[in-house]
């Protein structure tokens, strides 16, 4: 089954028939820097890029105008002006993040074409994502799975404000010099904090150690809140 913002394209119509999906590796992007005089170049970093999604079907109808009706189903059903989720038959317990970036190029003459495609692509969050969102308190320790960083907040939910609140993991120490009355989210991945829609980052200690999130067990983040995340994989 292949589900995107919560629409199973299996609906459509029973005259769609799925012939191939294919979920490409996100591409590498290493940073390297030239040597002036000695071959080779020095190797800085890895990073990735993005991932694409190719879904390749064909349209089991003759009647051309009820085809190009299906192909504009078609169309409504993976257009959005954002990244959505979606779920594809390779994992039940996992999405990716995505928006569609090309459409079938269907013809109008063949009416036994097939191999049209749908092509997804995954900008933000390149990784495969776990559905389950994980709850921990403060202070308790905890084992992160999978293959890489995963999705981390911070959260609480107060009628009071705090003064002087440290956050800290094994190696990172994070301070607010106040925290008001709201709920508090801390993004530990986009490394910001707010209470609703307003940033709270004035109030963070510039000597302070933001916490990355990483993989691994033994885990622990003191403070005062609730740690959520999802586990992700290459």
């Amino acid at each position: 089954m292949i589900k995107f913002n919560n629409k199973t394209f299996e609906n459509i119509s029973d005259l769609i028939y799925i012939e191939d999906i294919v979920v490409s590796p996100i591409s590498l992007e290493p940073t390297v820097r030239a040597r002036p005089v000695q071959f080779g170049s020095e190797f800085v970093r890895m990073s990735g890029g993005t991932r694409n999604i190719t879904i390749s079907f064909a349209l089991l109808d003759i009647d051309i105008n009820e085809r190009q009706a299906l192909i504009q189903d078609i169309r409504d059903w993976a257009f959005t002006t954002t990244e959505k989720t979606m779920q594809l038959p390779m994992y039940e317990d996992r999405h990716l993040e995505c928006i569609c970036t090309q459409f079938p190029d269907d013809t109008y003459r063949k009416w036994w074409e097939n191999k049209l495609k749908l092509v997804f692509t995954c900008f933000n969050n390149p990784y495969w994502t776990s559905d389950e969102l994980i709850e921990v308190r403060t202070g308790t320790t905890f084992s992160i799975g999978g293959s890489a960083p995963p999705l981390m907040t911070i959260e609480r939910s107060g009628s009071t404000k705090l003064m002087h609140q440290t956050f800290a993991s094994k190696t990172e120490s994070m301070t607010f010099s106040e925290i008001p009355a709201g709920s508090l989210v801390i993004n530990l991945n986009r490394q910001t904090a707010a209470i609703g829609s307003t940033s709270i980052m004035k109030y963070y200690a510039n000597d302070s150690t933001w916490i990355v999130p990483k993989v691994g067990a033994n885990q622990v983040i003191s403070g005062v809140g609730t740690v959520k995340y999802r586990e992700r994989w290459v």
